[in-house]
């Protein structure tokens, strides 16, 4: 009789997400989400920064990330960039830009990466990590620009690597790879 376990090398767990974010932001949680920050603000929109990690089939594709992020963003009457190809610390991330109108700030823009993490061999799924850093209101253009800071210091180790993310020494890593 043979044991099966999760997480192994037959059944991958997920991969670990480290970030490093600037003095003054504050972790955030929120159902559904992995790990998120923010940077606290009075009576204006939080510049915030997302990371989820789920669970997909072996045929899902980048694509059907991007896809949903139009779909969503028109839907709210906005619009999204033409796809972009981003390097963070040796993972390959694919994203776009989205913003839409907002009867409360003005404007909503989120930046959002997506990088595909396979699990196991042929026939495996994979792990789908998603990045959304989102600004909103007459701080937005600045803020985009913060949350691209904080963004780019994404660090994804996938499970079973013994990498930057995995170790007490991310801080240092990350600094040195940025």
């Amino acid at each position: 009789m043979s044991t099966l376990a999760y997480p192994s090398a037959a059944f991958p767990g997920q991969p670990s997400v480290a970030l490093e974010v600037p003095d003054g932001w504050e972790p955030a949680h929120a159902p559904g989400t992995t790990m998120a920050a923010r940077l606290p603000r009075e009576g204006s929109f939080a510049p915030n920064v997302v990371v989820t990690i789920e669970q997909c089939g072996p045929a899902y594709r980048i694509e059907d990330s991007l896809e949903q992020i139009a779909s969503m963003a028109t839907s709210r009457g906005g619009a999204v960039s033409e796809p972009y190809a981003a390097d963070l610390g040796g993972a390959q991330f694919v994203g776009c830009d989205a913003t839409w109108p907002d009867a409360d700030v003005d404007t909503v823009l989120q930046a959002n990466l997506f990088h595909l993490v396979t699990a196991g061999g042929p026939g495996a799924g994979a792990h789908l990590v998603q990045l959304t850093g989102a600004v909103g209101g007459a701080d937005a253009v600045a803020d985009y620009e913060l949350v691209r800071e904080v963004l780019t210091t994404a660090r994804v180790t996938p499970w079973g690597d013994a990498g930057p993310a995995a170790d007490e020494g991310a801080a240092d890593d990350a600094d040195a790879d940025a």
